[in-house]
């Protein structure tokens, strides 16, 4: 397998900060299943350090079938989406899950469009879910945006972390490029995975 296409999908294949937001998640989930209370998530943090992954196991852990996920980056999100996603949230899932969106890049969603998620977002329905990430700070969303998140803020892996997962999943890599690659990454997970294909590849 290539470095480059790991992708985690239990708790214990998240690496660093990362592996206790899967935890948090997997809970906070658990606890909104029995009721099927709506689910509102904002998973903010700096390129390459799992956002992505763990939108990817929210949403698995939801139990979401591949029919009932729409999936939007921000810079094309517009109000038009909103208002159709308005109406389809409300039809039932087939499966009995969650129906989910999910939104990378939220805060490149145009102002007029974000405006209209506020009460897209108060009104959802039950069984519903919104996943949005960011590379943003949560001090740059305007306050009535964000709070109507749970927000996620995740920190980088360390070096450490990034080592012990090459150590585990590609123990034939080098020792001194794996850590080299390992340091230099500076808790950017994807980009070390990607210098990792290049090493394994050599």
């Amino acid at each position: 397998m290539l470095p480059s296409t790991y992708r985690p999908h239990k708790i214990e294949d998240f690496v660093g900060p990362a592996r206790a937001k899967a935890e948090f998640i997997t809970r906070l989930v658990t606890l909104a299943q029995d009721t099927g209370d709506p689910i509102r998530l904002l998973i903010l943090g700096k390129p390459g350090i799992g956002k992505s992954a763990l939108a990817e196991f929210f949403v698995r852990t939801t139990g979401a079938s591949q029919w009932s996920v729409s999936k939007f980056n921000g810079t094309s999100f517009r109000i038009d989406d909103v208002e159709r996603l308005a109406g389809d949230l409300h039809l039932t899932d087939m499966f009995g899950g969650y129906r989910v969106v999910r939104i990378e890049e939220v805060d490149k969603v145009p102002t007029v469009a974000q405006v209209r998620m506020l009460t897209l977002l108060d009104d959802l329905p039950p069984r519903t879910a919104v996943v949005a990430t960011s590379n943003c700070r949560v001090s740059e969303f305007e306050v009535r945006f964000q709070r109507r998140f749970t927000v996620i803020e995740l920190e980088p892996p360390t070096d450490q972390d990034i080592l012990g997962l090459f150590k585990a999943k590609w123990p034939q890599m080098r020792p001194a490029a794996a850590n080299m690659i390992s340091m230099s990454a500076c808790g950017n997970l994807g980009q070390a995975l990607n210098d990792a294909d290049a090493e394994l590849a050599a």
